[in-house]
């Protein structure tokens, strides 16, 4: 087994155990004027961070002064320097960094937000190699008890080639090692996982396997965010496992309802770990989050129940999942095979179509994709061609 060599170097001791209560929130994005930020209201949610010992958030994008974007897919998101008094106002004493928008101003955008988050106190984690500085754990004495957290995302435009500062990617080799190594200084561990496919509540059937990984090799409980939806929770030997938290603030137009539905995590340590899902409503028309109570809360715990049934059955969860990539992946796949201006030259040409969608040339591009040794060949090619 691989807990096998794993255990503890000091566990807790039963009959001097205290209560720790960790707050986790999901995406923090704190797009608002310099202006607004008077405005913004969290005190519901600060009032449920001051009774805990430690309010842990996704920090979602870099904090930061810098104009020029990386160059990249998808949108760059920052918000100003001043945008850390939101932190402060929800009570925020632990921002991890190891998501997919936090080197989106590069380097710079990077040092910015460390910095500014040191000025107020913030510790950060999930960050390689920046000024010869250990950010890619943090540890945390709370009544005697030492807890490490642990970051990690999937691999997109944040995470660098090692030896450059980034975002710590998730490797399974690197979680091993990282876990082997943290649990000899500490009590407790705790990894937060950034990762999973947007707007998607469910775990893909890897992920799920992901999250045992990381529990079987010595992880006390796994929170996860990423998705934009609320997903489920699943207690895996007696250790939590949250799959996504939603958006804890995270102001923006033209969304699904579900965005602005949220959920924080209490996560309650004695001798055993219990974890509690608090629902909130977060900036809709407005930059406020507060709590749902009555009829609201029990509409999403009725829906995080239903969840985490589907997760609880791997042939459920398979099923869902496979009906999802033939339906929401067609647009992905399409943009890979047909290239915008090639797919209007095929839609003159059907044979060209048929040409490209041949069954020999899907099955060669999906030993590609699945393949490690092609898989990383493709990518030190195209990443020689920018």
């Amino acid at each position: 087994m691989f807990i096998t060599g794993l255990e503890y170097l000091h566990p807790p001791s039963k009959q001097n155990i205290k209560v720790i209560k960790l707050l986790f929130s999901g995406n923090f994005a704190p797009l608002a004027d310099a202006a607004d930020v008077p405005d913004a209201d969290c005190s519901e949610i600060r009032e449920i961070a001051d009774e805990c010992d430690l309010h842990v958030t996704n920090l979602e994008c870099p904090l930061t002064s810098a104009e020029m974007p990386l160059k990249k897919t998808g949108p760059s998101v920052k918000a100003g320097l001043h945008a850390v008094e939101l932190l402060n106002k929800a009570g925020v004493r632990l921002a991890c960094l190891a998501n997919n928008h936090i080197f989106d101003y590069g380097e710079k955008g990077l040092k910015d937000t460390i910095d500014i988050c040191s000025l107020n106190g913030i510790d950060v984690v999930g960050i390689t190699n920046t000024d010869n500085k250990d950010l890619r754990t943090a540890i945390r004495e709370i009544n005697g008890i030492r807890i490490g957290f642990l970051n990690y995302c999937e691999h997109e435009f944040s995470v660098r080639d090692r030896g450059q500062p980034g975002a710590c990617g998730f490797d399974h080799a690197d979680a091993y090692y990282d876990i082997r190594a943290l649990k000899m200084e500490v009590d407790r561990v705790i990894v937060i996982y950034h990762g999973g496919n947007e707007y998607y509540p469910l775990p893909r059937p890897d992920l799920k396997r992901d999250f045992h990984f990381l529990a079987d090799i010595g992880a006390d409980a796994v929170i996860g965010h990423h998705t934009h939806v609320v997903s489920g929770i699943e207690n895996y030997g007696g250790k939590p496992l949250v799959y996504s938290l939603g958006n804890f603030f995270f102001p923006s137009e033209g969304e699904p309802e579900s965005w602005n539905t949220g959920a924080l995590c209490r996560l309650t340590i004695e001798d055993t770990l219990k974890a509690e899902l608090i629902p909130v409503l977060q900036c809709r028309g407005n930059l406020r989050v507060e709590r749902l109570t009555g009829n609201d809360a029990d509409a999403v715990y009725a829906e995080i129940d239903g969840i985490s049934a589907i997760i609880a059955d791997d042939n459920e969860l398979m099923m869902r999942w496979n009906h999802y990539t033939s339906t929401t992946g067609t647009g992905l796949a399409n943009q890979i095979l047909y290239p915008t201006k090639a797919d209007k030259l095929m839609r003159r040409i059907p044979w060209l179509r048929r040409y490209v969608s041949n069954p020999d040339r899907l099955r060669s591009f999906i030993n590609v994709l699945r393949c490690k040794s092609l898989e990383q060949l493709l990518i030190g090619n195209l990443k020689s061609r920018q």
